[in-house]
């Protein structure tokens, strides 16, 4: 499981590090951090996250949905992940998939640009921790998260338990930032395609080939090597 982190002003913010690789060996902590929105926090909040190591912050929202600052020793980086490519979205939106993982591997084939921005800021970032975040901390961030993990071999049992902390968090997101995040609804999106949250995730991150879309994508040999090693903090992703 990923490490959950205390901090006031968010409910679903978890350090990456802790979970296990296809080697046995387990991922680093103190190297990314997956939130939803940073809106909340207060100097408090702020100050935990400081001293857990970050240092940036991405935030995958778009334009419109963008507010907040971070502290001046803190790196703030917006990259719009969804984009405005409506041909793309608009079916998604129509049936519901926008808000499920059963988007995600259309989205890394046809819009392949999108992610890779996200890549290159994280190679390029300065020395610490990485905190990326949407507005849930659901699914744009569950598709980097997603990335990250297989990135560096992590089992698909300890990635889908990641993925299922959000729905285990959904009330406390709710009670802390006022609104629904829609858990019945996700459900019977899902439902209605064959699917339930495990499944759906289990079954792209089953299929999702870092190698090959990094070649889509055409990422240069410095942002790979720096995804696969998580900045530099493991050797190599384990084979198998």
């Amino acid at each position: 499981m990923p490490t959950a982190l205390s901090v006031d002003g968010l409910a679903n913010a978890r350090d990456l590090g802790g979970m296990e690789r296809s080697d046995g060996s387990l991922t680093p902590s103190g190297v990314f951090v997956r939130a939803e929105m940073l809106d909340r926090l207060d100097e408090s909040g702020w100050a935990v996250l400081r001293d857990h190591g970050v240092r940036t912050v991405i935030d995958l929202r778009r334009p419109e949905e963008a507010t907040g600052s971070v502290p001046d020793d803190m790196l703030l980086v917006r990259l719009d992940l969804d984009g405005d490519e409506r041909d793309f979205w608009a079916p998604l939106e129509a049936d519901g998939r926008w808000g499920t993982p059963l988007y995600y591997a259309a989205h890394l084939q046809q819009l392949p640009h999108r992610l890779a921005q996200v890549v290159h800021a994280i190679a390029s970032a300065p020395r610490g921790a990485v905190v990326f975040h949407c507005g849930a901390g659901w699914d744009r961030t569950g598709l980097v998260a997603a990335f990250l993990l297989k990135a560096i071999g992590v089992s698909e049992d300890a990635a889908v338990a990641d993925y299922l902390v959000s729905f285990a968090n959904a009330d406390a997101m709710t009670a802390l930032h006022g609104r629904s995040f829609d858990v019945e609804e996700r459900h019977a999106v899902l439902a209605a395609f064959g699917h339930t949250p495990e499944s759906a995730f289990r079954g792209m991150y089953r299929e999702l080939d870092v190698d090959e879309w990094f070649r889509h994508a055409g990422v240069g040999e410095d942002a790979v090597r720096a995804i696969v090693t998580w900045r530099g903090h493991v050797d190599a992703r384990p084979q198998g």
